[in-house]
């Protein structure tokens, strides 16, 4: 029988309801999905065996693996421990979370424990500006700030402190270019560059107007990002190069408008997957395999993917990497995402 899906389901669950209509997941005898929300199914597949998604978790990784790489400080220490480059930075607890554990740091001491406190000579001493300030388990960008002065990384922190943020990371800014590759069952299957979105001028509209074309754009594309001007990270970089929402750019400038490149920002993607060099696709496949990960994404900057030497850096690892705003650039992508999606679901746990 076929599945009935709502629109606004997460990507996966729509994806494996509409493979499963076609008939191109031979291996599944049934999916139940939650109908309210959408937001988990459990898949049943021949011989008996069951395997649970949620939201844009496959099902494919352990809850541990999963729980490590979601947070960003254990994610570095690891990929150092490894040998692989990362971005410089260090993790630093929220005052009121080093609060609640002082009492039960034990005999490490509470002396032991880094606070934000620390985060601004840390800054001095060790990095330069400008630095990323972010939660160690965010994830999609939310949350980020690049942060060019000690005032504005004491704002992250001041907004992190009343969001109940238990520990920031800060990092180095690293100028080079942002990729994407996604590994599944030790090969690489997905590899792009996430440029950050931006926005062409015309010589009439503002900043805002362009924004808000972009925005009917990509509704239009399925993309569930939102932009609005009240974006105080977009107002930021505005001011940052001198323009505010009411600036009109000139017929073929190009203003950017995030620090990010997510996707989920409303980033766009440019495809290497053919091109990208064997040093970094091996890289990839690696790191992986070195945190347990049947399925995830490694965000890589290089200054070149398609060449075996130059500079780079690990920003992050994903152990659920959304590919809906991936597979929403161009046919070519959308072909790839189903591909590797009509695998994934059809693999008998």
């Amino acid at each position: 029988m076929a599945l009935t899906v709502l629109r606004r389901y997460p990507f996966v669950t729509r994806m494996a309801a509409e493979l499963f209509n076609s008939g191109a997941l031979s291996n599944v005898e049934d999916i139940e999905i939650e109908p309210e929300f959408g937001h988990t199914t459990r898949i049943r597949y021949t011989g008996g065996r069951v395997r649970m998604t949620r939201g844009n978790d496959v099902g494919l990784n352990s809850g541990a693996a999963c729980e490590v790489v979601r947070d960003k400080a254990f994610t570095r220490y690891f990929l150092q421990l490894q040998g692989v480059t990362c971005a410089r930075g260090q993790s630093f607890l929220l005052n009121w979370w080093a609060d609640l554990l002082r009492p039960r740091a034990g005999v490490l001491g509470p002396e032991l424990l880094r606070t934000v406190d620390q985060m601004l000579p840390y800054i001095r001493e060790q990095l330069r500006m400008p630095v990323y300030v972010k939660p160690v388990d965010g994830s999609k960008g939310q949350n980020i700030w690049c942060c060019r002065t000690e005032q504005e990384v004491v704002a992250a922190l001041d907004g992190y402190e009343r969001e109940r943020v238990k520990v920031a990371l800060v990092e180095q800014d690293v100028a080079l270019p942002d990729y994407r590759l996604v590994v599944l069952d030790g090969e690489l299957i997905s590899a792009y560059e996430r440029r950050p979105l931006q926005v062409e001028g015309d010589g009439v509209g503002t900043i805002a107007e362009l924004v808000g074309r972009l925005q009917l754009a990509f509704r239009a594309d399925q993309r569930d990002t939102v932009l609005t001007p009240g974006d105080r990270r977009i107002a930021a970089r505005l001011a940052a190069n001198g323009l505010t929402w009411d600036s009109v750019p000139a017929a073929g400038v190009r203003v950017r408008l995030h620090d990010i490149s997510n996707l989920s920002a409303g980033g766009t993607a440019v495809e290497y997957t053919d091109t990208v060099c064997e040093r970094w696709r091996l890289l990839a496949i690696d790191i992986c395999a070195q945190f347990g990960l049947r399925f995830g994404g490694v965000d890589l900057a290089c200054s070149d993917l398609t060449a075996p030497d130059g500079d780079y850096a690990v920003l992050e690892v994903n152990a659920s990497p959304g590919l809906d705003h991936y597979g929403s650039v161009g046919a070519t992508q959308a072909q790839i995402v189903r591909r590797l999606y009509a695998r994934v679901l059809n693999t008998i746990p």
